[in-house]
Order: structure tokens, then sequence, then C-alpha cells
């Protein structure tokens, strides 16, 4: 009998490259603000809750009421939809004119098509879909029958009744109409434009997609999935501070909380977010639970007696500060946690030794020197002696940033570089 021998097996696939394209501006932060517009107040989840909360109070355009009222649903659907195709399939910077340009120039079909889900649906339903858009009375009852199958029939019912002609018309109204400031107040464009330069220049430093999506998430853990190709990096002042996760065709978006200028000047996990986090005696307890293992926001409710709401209230910070993330079964604490004095080092700025720790030869701030992380300086000379390794750390030795003077002999900050035509598609 001959002998089991283990299969031979000669693996040549590949697994495609997970590319990673940028997605900003006005445009999609207007249709941000009509989906938070089609929730129930109050709207204080979000930063600038209290701002559509008082605009909603002084009275919104007739178009945006209407628009808002007539397609809510439980979590936006519709809107959260068409987000996803304007910043998947558009340029990488959508501002307000060029998104409505793009919504006048599409079919009434099309826009029907997207608001209900379509490009998300498996290719067998796309008959029924265009069926649906088109208005046929017997693929729209079949539709809301399957729909209610899956449990689906809150998210889809608002637009069955609607014509693909007057429902076009009636998103094209409410955008063109949104009170500008709910969506583009004071430098928003400009902010909006610094994130994502700053995302791509860590898309350019980084080695793994998924560590660029933790940080901007502020803690949400993603894995390469069947089927998705590409991810859509969607920078957002108006849903601060919740991160919306949504797909279209090939493509995972992530809309993420816009860094304000305070948190781009701070070292990549927010200084000033995790001292406020660690400033609260209940966030500590929640960590010190944590660093026994993953548990969900019902297990820590019960067993440090706080209502869920007030733990999930707290994660949220905790997450913002990248203290925590979240997996499938709970939350946990991130492998690594910050090095509080050398963030705070960091902040503040680099030490500038004047000498050599090993020769004592004065070193200027423009000149050539070497340090490893905790700051101990070395010349050019020293640090090969030492086979660029600290004597005292053991840790590797870089060469130190140099300190330029101005044409007064000062010495002064540096500022960013803007590449010529803004950031671009990876």
């Amino acid at each position: 009998m001959p002998k089991t021998q283990a299969p031979q097996v000669i693996d040549r696939s590949t697994t495609p490259r997970l590319d990673a394209v940028l997605s900003y501006g006005t445009g999609l932060e207007g249709i941000l603000c009509m989906l938070i517009l089609n929730g129930d107040p109050p709207f204080d989840n979000f930063e600038h809750g209290e701002d559509i909360a008082r605009a909603v109070k002084r009275g919104l355009p007739q178009s945006v009421l209407t628009a808002s009222s007539r397609l809510r649903t439980p979590h936006g659907d519709p809107w959260s939809s068409l987000l996803a195709k304007m910043a998947a399939d558009g340029e990488t910077a959508n501002d307000f004119a060029a998104v409505l340009a793009r919504l006048e120039a599409s079919t009434p079909g099309e826009v029907k098509l997207t608001m209900l889900g379509f490009y998300h649906a498996a290719h067998r339903d796309a008959a029924v879909y265009r069926a649906v858009a088109a208005g046929d009375r017997g693929a729209i009852e079949h539709f809301r029958l399957v729909a209610a199958a899956e449990g689906r029939e809150k998210e889809v019912e608002p637009l069955l009744e609607i014509t693909a002609t007057d429902l076009r018309r009636m998103v094209i109204d409410a955008l063109t109409d949104l009170p500008s400031d709910l969506y583009a107040g004071l430098s928003a464009a400009e902010m909006l434009e610094r994130d994502a330069l700053e995302t791509q220049r860590r898309l350019l430093d980084s080695v793994g997609m998924e560590g660029v999506i933790e940080r901007l998430t502020r803690g949400l853990m993603y894995k390469p999935e069947p089927g998705i190709t590409e991810v859509v990096l969607v920078p957002s002042l108006v849903h601060r501070p919740w991160t919306l996760v949504l797909e279209h065709r090939h493509r995972k978006v992530f809309c993420y909380s816009c860094r304000l200028d305070a948190e781009l000047s701070a070292p990549d996990l927010g200084l000033i977010a995790i001292y406020r986090a660690l400033g609260d005696g209940t966030r500590l307890r929640i960590l010190r639970r944590l660093a026994t293992g993953q548990a969900s926001v019902a297990q820590m409710s019960d067993q440090l007696g706080l209502a869920k709401s007030t733990v999930h209230e707290h994660l949220l910070s905790l997450r913002t500060a990248g203290l925590v993330r979240l997996r499938p079964g709970g939350f946990e604490l991130v492998p690594e946690l910050p090095d509080l004095n050398w963030m705070l080092k960091e902040f503040l700025g680099l030490e500038m030794r004047g000498q050599c720790e090993t020769c004592g030869v004065q070193l200027e701030p423009e000149g050539v020197a070497y340090i490893c992380s905790f700051e101990c300086t070395f010349c050019e000379s020293c640090a090969a002696t030492h086979n660029h390794l600290c004597p005292n750390c053991t840790g590797e030795l870089v060469q130190r940033p140099r300190r330029v003077k101005d044409a007064q002999g000062r010495h002064r900050a540096g500022r960013v570089h803007t590449p010529a035509g803004g950031p671009r598609a990876f």
C-alpha cells in the first residue's frame, strides 16, 4: 500500500495590494450635514451638534426640511450611500460646487440607485433595483417584501414612493439651500486640505495601511477583506468625533475626524487628548479593567457598576486618545501604550544639547550631531567610534535635525512644504 503523502502544492497566488485614496471637501461635508439632520435631535453626539440645533431652531429652508423628513431612516442610509459614491468615485478635492455639478450631471435613475444602496448589492439584484428605480409597481412590491425579510424595510421605505426625478431634484435643492455655515465654517476647506496633506505624509512614511487607519480612526482595527482593493480616507469636521465606515463597490470608505490645528501640531496620538483622557478617575478604572483583558461595554458596566451609556462615553474619549481600540468581541488596550514623558518632551521641542557626551566638543544647532531616542548627543566622529549605537542605552544613533537661522541670525521654526497639486491618489 503506498504511503500517504502530504499534498504537494505550489502556491503562486498573490494578495492584491490595498491602495489608498484621499477624498475631502465641503461638498462631502454638506452631505454629512444632511445625514445628521436626517437623524433625530438632540444632536449633541456631534461636536458641531449645538450649531446644527441652533440652525434648526432658527428655521431651515423648506427644501432642507422636506428632504430631511421625507428621506428619514434610522441611520441616514440614503445620505451615507450618496456620500460613499461621491467620495469613492469622485476627485480628490470635492468642493461644494463640484459635488453639485456631479449630481446635476447624474441621471435620476443613477441617483435613486445610489441612495437605495444598489452599489452594495449582489449583481443578481441588478434587474430588480433598476426596475424599482424606474417606478415599476410590481418590482417595488417585490423589493419591499425582500427588504422586510432582511430587516431593511425602514432603510429603503422612504425612497420607494418617490420618483427618481423627484428624488434627484429634492437632493440637489436641499444641498443647494443648506446654510453654508453648517458645513463650510471658518477655514473649514483649508483645515480639511491640511489634514489630507498630513494623512498623505503618513501614508508615504508608513509600511502598513492598517496602522494608518487605526491612528486616523483612533483605535479602529481594519484587516483587508476579500473583494476590497482600495481604501478611501475622508476627513470630516461636521461628523466629529465619530468614524463612519461605508462601502462602495470594491472600496472601503473611512470617514474619520479631521484633526484640528492643535491636534496636527501634537504628536501622532494627540498629546492633549491623552492627558485629557487620563485626567478622569472613571476612565482610569476602565483602563485598569482592560489591562486584565478584553471586555465588552456590558461587561464593564456590570463589573464597574456604571451605566452602559457612561462606559460608552468614556470609551469614546479613550479611543480618541489612542489608548484603547475596538476588536470583535469587545474593547482592549492598544498593544503599546504611549510613553508620556517622551511625548511631552517631543512636543515641547527637541533638546539641542551643546556638546558631545564623549569628547566634549561644542555642537552648534545648525551643525551635524547624532542622537538616540533619549537625546544622548554625540559628534559625528564619536558616533562613528560607537558604531552608531548609544553607549548609554545601546539604542541607534541617528542624525539630529538641524535648526537653521533666518536672515537676522535667529533660529526659527520650519514650515511644512505643500507639494504642488495637493494630495494625490496612491
